[in-house]
This record gives C-alpha cells, sequence and structure tokens, in this order.
C-alpha cells in the first residue's frame, strides 16, 4: 500500500502542510524536535514525494542546470562534483550539461533547461561574451552563478573564479629564478579570461624582474594533451642544433595539466631528462597529475570549492536571498612534485615578487 503524506502526518501528530513544509526544505515555523520526527517517519515508512505534484504545489522543480565547457577534462568534473554535493544537500537534482567549447550549443542548452523548468543555472561559459545566454536568464527571472570563466561587460555577473593572475605569478616567479633561466608558457586560446590572467601573471614576473622579452616565449594550445604534445615537438624539430636531447628552454608551464602531460611526454620521446633539463609546472591539480612519471608539479585551483560556493551561491539566490558577495575569487598554490628541482611543497624555494 503507498504511504501518503496524510498518512505521514498522522503518524507524526502533525498537518499535511506542516509535513509539506518539511519535505520541500521549508520548515519555517516547524521545531526541530517535530522536524526530527517526520524525518524519521519519512525514512522508516520509505516515502517517496510526488516530484509532479511537488512542482506543481510549489511552482518549483527542485532541479538545476550546470553548463561545463569540456566533460572530458578532469578538471570539470571536480568542479560538477562540489556544485552536487551542496546542491543535493539543499534537495536539488542536477541537469549536466557539455558544450564542447561551442558557444552555439551552450545557447540551445540554455534555452533547453529554461523548457525544462530549472531554478537556477550554473554556468561555465564557452565565451567571454555570453550576454545574450545571461539576458535571456534574466528575462525569464531565473538565477545564475558563473564559475571559472569571468564574463565582460557592464555589468558585474554573480560568480566563483579563481586568481588565475597569481597562479602565473607563481609558476613564472619559480620558473626565472635562476640566472639564465628561459621559459616556454604554453597557453591556451586568448578568449579566454583565464588564459589571459595567466599570461598577464608571467608577464607581471618578467617585467617586474628587468627580465629580457627573449626569456619567455608564449604559444598557444587548446588545453589538450595533444596540443602540449604537438607544441613540444613542434619546437624539439625546429631548434637548432636540431640534436637529441637538447631543449631551447629551461622550463615549460603550461595553462593546464594536460597540456603539461603532453609537453613532458613529447621531452621523454626526445630524450630530455625532467626536470634535470627541463622544469615543468601545469595548472589545475587534477588526479593525473599525480599519476603521470614523474608526478607532475602544478599550480593547485581548488575546483570542487568553486563548484560547491557557486552553488551555495545560487542555493541564497533561488530562496530569494542576496548572496553576501557578489564574486567570489578563491586562492591559487603552487604544489612541487617531481618535475620540478624543488619537490617540497613547504620549502621555501623561491619569493614571489609583489606577494
Amino acid at each position: 500500500m503507498k504511504i501518503t503524506i496524510a498518512d505521514i502526518a498522522r503518524k507524526a501528530g502533525v498537518s499535511k502542510a506542516t509535513v509539506s513544509r518539511v519535505l520541500n526544505n521549508r520548515p519555517e515555523g516547524v521545531g526541530p524536535e517535530t522536524r526530527q520526527r517526520i524525518q524519521d517517519i519519512v525514512r522508516e515508512t520509505g516515502f517517496q514525494p510526488n516530484s509532479l505534484a511537488r512542482c506543481l504545489a510549489t511552482g518549483k522543480s527542485a532541479s538545476v542546470g550546470v553548463i561545463i565547457p569540456d566533460i572530458v577534462n578532469p578538471y570539470y568534473s571536480l568542479l560538477v562534483r562540489g556544485a552536487e554535493d551542496t546542491l543535493k544537500k539543499a534537495g536539488y537534482s542536477l541537469f549536466l550539461c557539455n558544450s564542447d567549447h561551442n558557444i552555439v550549443k551552450e545557447k540551445e542548452y540554455v534555452t533547453v533547461l529554461i523548457e525544462k523548468g530549472v531554478d537556477g543555472i550554473i554556468l561555465d561559459s564557452a565565451e567571454s561574451d555570453c550576454d545574450c545566454q545571461l539576458e535571456l536568464l534574466d528575462d525569464e527571472n531565473i538565477p545564475y552563478v558563473l564559475v571559472d570563466r569571468i564574463i565582460e561587460g557592464p555589468a558585474k555577473y554573480p560568480g566563483v573564479y579563481v586568481d588565475n593572475r597569481q597562479g602565473g605569478r607563481l609558476a613564472a616567479s619559480y620558473l626565472l629564478s635562476k640566472p639564465g633561466s628561459s621559459l616556454l608558457f604554453i597557453n591556451g586560446p586568448l578568449d579566454y579570461s583565464q588564459s589571459r590572467d595567466r599570461q598577464n601573471g608571467v608577464e607581471d614576473i618578467v617585467r617586474e624582474n628587468g627580465l629580457a622579452e627573449s626569456s619567455v616565449r608564449i604559444v598557444y594550445g587548446d588545453f589538450s594533451i595533444e596540443s602540449g604534445y604537438r607544441l613540444t615537438k613542434d619546437l624539439l624539430s625546429n631548434h637548432h642544433p636540431a640534436s637529441f636531447g637538447s631543449f631551447p628552454f629551461t622550463a615549460i608551464f603550461t595553462a593546464n595539466d594536460l597540456m603539461a602531460v603532453g609537453a613532458l611526454r613529447a621531452l621523454k620521446k626526445a630524450g630530455i631528462s625532467v626536470p634535470e633539463q627541463v622544469e615543468i609546472i601545469g595548472f589545475d591539480d587534477i588526479e593525473l597529475a599525480t599519476l603521470v612519471d614523474p608526478p607532475l608539479s602544478t599550480v593547485s585551483q581548488p575546483a570542487f570549492e568553486m563548484g560547491a560556493r557557486s552553488a551555495g551561491m545560487l542555493c541564497q539566490m533561488m530562496a530569494g536571498r542576496r548572496p553576501r558577495t557578489k564574486t567570489i575569487t578563491l586562492e591559487t598554490n603552487l604544489i612541487f612534485r617531481g618535475t620540478t628541482r624543488c619537490k617540497e611543497s613547504g620549502k621555501n624555494c623561491f619569493s614571489v615578487p609583489g606577494h
């Protein structure tokens, strides 16, 4: 026999309205003991509320859309996990959409999520100019939070980010700290705010320390392992004298860990010793960074926390509350492992000018 809200109310000795408030995470006016009693009965009876009926009654779907640009990249998986954990605790289910770095696909997903009646959206946009999607959400009165990528525009959109410029400074300050150092920076596309900020951080260190511009060469990949491998291999092929075991830079910094893994593979195939001849630092600190040989030194950014904080901000907005702060910027940290001569993150391997 199917358990109903009326059955729960009778067992708990309360009204159906009280049970409904507890089930819908709106326990205003319900004492903690009563709330706990209702939750215990729900658990004991295995009661499953009708989601459609709840949606019709409350005008809410208890669902959130999350749009990311690359479902294959482990960094985004960690970000989504952080959002999912927070949303689940708040009673929301999650629709995950992968835009494949395609702004047209992203726009289509925004429309689909609106049609599905989601209560809010977390957006890691494929481009820095996505005003039309945000205007559409504003027109539909659907709250949203941006994550990871800063969107340019006159308005300051709600968002959770990391200090990418600081991350670029950390890597460049270490890799260029020794006399005669030279750096190959494999960046991502410049239409990403993260790429621009990380490059600005590298250029800060060059300028502040009076280094020659020729001490850093910047090339652009697409955040994939293949592009890191290809760009490093191309430099090896074009290097004069092109001899086995020779590389024209003392260090490589990449704008994400996947490109660093590709660069490491190219160097090893060319007989170049890492870190003895060339040091490498990536960016993100995904799990793969600890699994390659040698383990990858990297600029760590808190992807899980970014997802969790963006979901927390969105939950406040969906509840009709104004977030205490409209944007949150989290710090990065440099993690030393096997691809740098310095192996201990707690060791004072360098000092960062301006920090």
